[in-house]
């Protein structure tokens, strides 16, 4: 990145009492990258329950999820720091809340149904024709949150395959461009698999949503499981939720070797090494600033030394920034309020490589 000002993307929920739609929408707001400053939110488009957005690669479609029980996806060009609607399309599943944006697709996790849909999209990047569905079957042994299959996170794993992690189901299916082949993994049950990240040697770590543990998955797609580890020290109360949500590795030079993993309840960004490839070993765990941690940015500082971390805090209404040394050290820094916060994204013109 060459600039010191980085623009963010902002999706939101409604707030609490009121119908979804009824004026949540995709925020932008500036980030410092020298101070981790926050600065100049503003509301660019509504929309209903956009709570997770995505880039297209070229950078000049913008994709929004309406999380609904009739789920949508709207498609926006980016026209400098304006959103256009393209086109709003059915998902073909219910509540989506995840997108994967490739060249030619846009791939969709419906958590309601947990059916994964795939758009084809043409040379602009809108979509075109029908979603190819695919619905999943099975439960887990959490009765209240694995009655049913429900899809939480699409992967891009770089071979032509994406892989999706089923909260209900306890794996992480495979999917190519012509549709669904065997499991990438099958994790213990009751682990309700979340969100999932590529970490520098090619392992993939999967978040439990549900046994609160980082998961390192082999690169090879085996499903072999090298390394199992809580996302957190920090200790829970007894009866309190304890609900790893987003995970991320570092992108600075002093951080590429750190991983990052947000836990609602707690409210705590977690800080791991990642040594020998695919081992994690916990260095920190600092308070977010917030409450109810749903996603998060993570921007290179500008002296690259260091990582700020921009999360979406749901329950306390606010954008939180944390500063991530290349030692795992972690400082909260800044906080911005912004109406009920889902996900966080760099814009077209400051997303990193």
């Amino acid at each position: 990145m060459d600039s010191d000002i980085v623009n963010l993307l902002t999706g939101t929920y409604a707030s609490d009492g009121a119908e979804p739609g009824s004026g949540e929408g995709i925020w932008r707001v500036s980030l410092d990258r020298r101070s981790g400053a926050l600065s100049g939110d503003h509301l660019i488009t509504t929309t209903t329950a956009p709570s997770f957005l995505a880039l297209h690669p070229s950078g000049h479609m913008l994709y929004a999820v309406q999380e609904t029980e009739q789920g949508m996806v709207s498609a926006f060009s980016v026209d400098g720091g304006d959103l256009l609607l393209r086109a709003t399309v059915p998902t073909g599943g219910s509540f989506p809340c995840h997108l994967l944006a490739l060249d030619d697709a846009l791939w969709v996790a419906n958590y309601g149904d947990g059916v994964v849909s795939r758009l084809d999209l043409n040379g602009d990047g809108e979509p075109v024709g029908t979603p190819a569905v695919y619905p999943n079957a099975g439960s887990g042994p959490n009765a209240e949150r694995q009655e049913g299959p429900h899809a939480h996170f699409v992967h891009d794993a770089g071979d032509g395959s994406v892989w999706v992690s089923d909260l209900g189901t306890d794996e992480v299916r495979r999917f190519t461009a012509s549709g669904p082949s065997d499991p990438a993994s099958v994790l213990p049950p009751a682990t309700g698999p979340r969100h999932q990240a590529a970490l520098p040697g090619g392992a993939v770590v999967v978040v439990g949503e549900l046994d609160s543990r980082l998961h390192v998955l082999a690169p090879d797609g085996s499903g072999s499981i090298l390394s199992s580890v809580p996302a957190l020290a920090t200790p829970v109360p007894a009866g309190k939720p304890s609900q790893p949500s987003h995970i991320d590795v570092g992108v600075s030079p002093a951080t590429r070797n750190l991983l990052y993993a947000a836990t609602r309840g707690p409210d705590v960004l977690a800080v791991f090494a990642i040594e020998g490839g695919h081992a994690l070993r916990h260095l920190s765990d600092t308070p977010i600033g917030g409450a109810w941690p749903r996603h998060f940015a993570v921007v290179p500082a500008s002296d690259d030394r260091a990582d700020f971390i921009v999360v979406a805090n749901q329950y306390s209404s606010t954008l939180d920034v944390l500063r991530v040394d290349g030692a795992g050290h972690a400082e909260h820094v800044r906080s911005l309020g912004l109406p009920v916060p889902a996900c966080v994204i760099p814009s077209a013109d400051t997303t990193h490589g």
